[in-house]
């Protein structure tokens, strides 16, 4: 498996597969079931996002090429061959009916759903965008590459507005925004999260060296706490500002986590790895910590208190949740696909950190969840 997607309102996952076949599952408190299955691609497909609104699939490929399909009736609305002079690596959405590409030699295009064409293309990278997030409200793309480099693209003007300087003995493989979009996080090769001040992306502002080896997926749990997948095959929970390991969520059998995603209401984590099955991780516990602590700063008058004194109240409580996690919760579901190759072509070498991996513990039921860091 190459990708993975939640819809953004409905109970459906979709991933992309080395064969190129796309598919969307349903899922449920008793796990995943498969809705269509279909191959849209002649190489691997290795990107699959839901539109905003849900009503179409995007697909990207090694083969160069753009797919859209209709959620509803699953069937393919819009194909653009060699869409990219190379191999599209990553896809993100930008607004109901926009999104961008990436390929593997750098190069970044908007599309419009309504229009044949792209719409604008950005050429600051030299290698391949491993990951785009959106700053909604300054409408610019955060990318980050393999040169080692993170770019800030305006969206308005189509100009490339900032770039970090090139590091080049360290790839950049994932990307986030926290702290209300003012700070951004940025998953290394070597296993360091780099920390980016917005309007200061010259160089990082901190470095948190943390996972023993690279940091391939990142995704926002909540505006301090992200969750990252890594090249051992292990899935972290991670506090911001103030950096800390909070807990160990789960893992793959010591084959990397290519990606990570987190549905619409935050109750569900899927990971895609070198393996034949999507997992899902139930994150309901800790979504329970974080309305609990909400519930307590209101009480107490959370706009009086020192930023220091919330950030540190937060991370105890998330982490009181993970253990909760590490006793109770399982994999809500796997799924096999019997056409998928194994491998694990393309394996990043691995980075050194600070933290041992945990021993790992048996969990309730089909996966199981790691012993917390603390």
């Amino acid at each position: 498996l190459q990708d993975c997607s939640f819809h953004p309102a409905e109970c459906l996952l979709a991933t992309g597969i080395i064969t190129g076949q796309v598919r969307i599952s349903e899922y449920s408190e008793n796990g995943a079931t498969r809705k269509s299955q279909k191959r849209l691609h002649s190489e691997s497909c290795r990107a699959v996002q839901f539109s905003a609104l849900g009503d179409a699939l995007l697909s990207g490929s090694a083969d160069k090429s753009i797919v859209l399909l209709d959620t509803g009736t699953c069937k393919v609305q819009r194909t653009q061959q060699n869409a990219h002079p190379t191999g599209i690596s990553r896809m993100a959405v930008l607004s109901e009916t926009s999104f961008v590409s990436g390929d593997d030699n750098g190069l970044i295009k908007t599309w419009d759903q309504r229009q044949p064409e792209s719409t604008a293309s950005f050429e600051a990278h030299t290698d391949f965008v491993s990951d785009m997030v959106l700053h909604e409200r300054e409408q610019c793309l955060v990318a980050v590459s393999g040169d080692g480099t993170l770019t800030i693209n305006d969206l308005r003007t189509n100009k490339v507005r900032a770039q970090s300087e090139n590091d080049a003995d360290d790839e950049l493989l994932s990307v986030v925004l926290v702290k209300g979009d003012k700070k951004v996080v940025s998953g290394t090769q070597s296993g360091v999260i780099n920390l980016y001040s917005w309007g200061h992306m010259d160089d990082c502002s901190d470095r948190f060296p943390g996972h023993p080896s690279s940091v391939d997926a990142l995704v926002k749990y909540d505006a301090d706490t992200v969750i990252t997948g890594s090249s051992d095959g292990i899935i972290r929970i991670v506090n911001i500002l103030p950096n800390r390991m909070l807990g160990v969520l789960g893992g793959s059998e010591d084959l990397p986590i290519e990606r990570l995603a987190l549905s619409h209401d935050r109750s569900r984590l899927a990971s895609v790895s070198h393996e034949s099955c999507l997992k899902l991780w139930d994150l309901s516990q800790l979504a329970e910590g974080s309305d609990d602590e909400d519930e307590e700063e209101e009480g107490e008058g959370a706009a009086a208190r020192d930023q220091d004194d919330a950030a540190g109240l937060e991370s105890e409580q998330q982490t009181a949740a993970i253990s909760k996690i590490d006793q109770q919760g399982s994999a809500s579901g796997s799924e096999d696909d019997a056409q998928q190759k194994k491998g694990k072509n393309g394996k990043r070498e691995r980075g050194k950190g600070q933290h041992k991996v945990p021993k790992r513990q048996k969990g309730n039921g089909s996966g199981s969840f790691f012993a917390d860091l603390l």
